[in-house]
């Protein structure tokens, strides 16, 4: 049966949050190929939030609150329970989607039928509006089917910018609300392994990178427990795959895995434990290195040890810190 907008419900997951709030319903409302809406709040704690949102959206979304805080991924599963349609999309409070988004999406459909889980390419973006990365398609055709081993050891989807199905969703149990940190990789690997995937080399939606630490996936980061948690995910990922029939193993030398981010690391080194440095550390050297001032990095990191990083780390914060101070002067002035 042909995709059709009918069957969409694009949902906006909310929590505490008005700054950007407003351009994430707008590009939901704004779609050339209109849908269903709805506003799932996760019990913030602004009470006012509700009335601020309705009062400028009024009927043209349904709104939702939860009695209790759920958590990211348990509230992505209030989604899925009050989604209404057969298709789902989930939106976060601070990202917004392409005017052409659900467009795109049933083209994709028309391409690939009969797949569970479709996505796009994602443009990021800083918490002003500039571009940081732009989309990347690795090909010239029109879409691609991602093949579940490479899935497996590697999330190729950025957030936001998918369409799943939800009563498949439903069925695999939905999203694991315990997840630290791979709930979405998790359920789109699930859904690619029983139904198939399909991206659309078309730009659908933007994602904001956040300098600050407010945000979960931030705190994850600076924990240098991320690519703990990722290694996590591909064992289980794998595990699945064993059981589908395909001879996969975990590789403990991931060269083929995307290399660890080396600004990642210099930003947060600092503030790691000994034990976690260690561990990205050691994940940085096996690495392939992607341009020269990476393999550069390592150099250093291979003669001098951690204690090399961890200065590298402590030099940086302190411009970052410095530079900081200086603009606030001369706002101030």
């Amino acid at each position: 049966m042909a995709l059709t907008a009918d069957q969409i419900t694009i949902a906006i997951t909310v929590f505490d949050r008005r700054d950007f709030v407003e351009q994430a319903i707008e590009s939901a409302l704004n779609q050339t190929v209109p849908v269903r809406v709805m506003v799932v709040e996760d019990c913030g704690p602004d009470p006012a939030l509700r009335k601020f949102i309705e009062e400028r959206f009024g009927t043209r979304i349904q709104y939702h609150r939860n009695a209790h805080r759920r958590g990211l991924f348990d509230n992505w599963n209030a989604c899925l329970e009050l989604c209404p349609t057969r298709w789902l999309s989930i939106l976060h409070d601070d990202d917004f989607l392409h005017p052409g988004f659900i467009a795109a999406m049933l083209e994709l459909s028309a391409r690939a039928p009969d797949r569970g889980f479709y996505f796009g390419q994602v443009t990021i973006i800083d918490s002003k509006g500039m571009q940081l990365a732009p989309p990347d398609f690795p090909s010239q055709a029109r879409w691609r089917e991602i093949d579940l081993v490479s899935f497996a050891n590697a999330d190729p989807v950025l957030f936001p910018g998918q369409l799943f199905r939800a009563d498949y969703a439903r069925d695999l149990k939905g999203f694991r609300p315990t997840s630290l940190f791979a709930g979405d990789w998790e359920m789109w690997f699930k859904l690619s392994a029983a139904h198939g995937n399909a991206q659309t080399n078309q730009p659908v939606a933007f994602v904001r990178a956040h300098s600050g630490s407010e945000r979960g996936t931030r705190q994850i980061e600076r924990s240098g427990k991320k690519f703990g948690l990722d290694n996590v995910q591909r064992k289980r990922n794998l595990a699945i795959l064993r059981k589908m029939g395909h001879e996969v193993r975990f590789d403990r030398q991931p060269r083929d895995w995307p290399p660890i981010p080396s600004k990642l690391l210099i930003q947060n080194g600092a503030v790691f434990s000994p034990r976690i440095l260690a561990y990205n550390v050691r994940l940085l050297l096996q690495s392939r290195a992607p341009h020269w001032r990476y393999a550069l990095l390592q150099f250093g990191v291979r003669l001098l040890g951690a204690p090399f990083l961890k200065l590298l780390s402590q030099c940086w914060n302190y411009c970052e810190t410095r530079a900081q101070s200086r603009i606030k002067n001369r706002t101030i002035a």
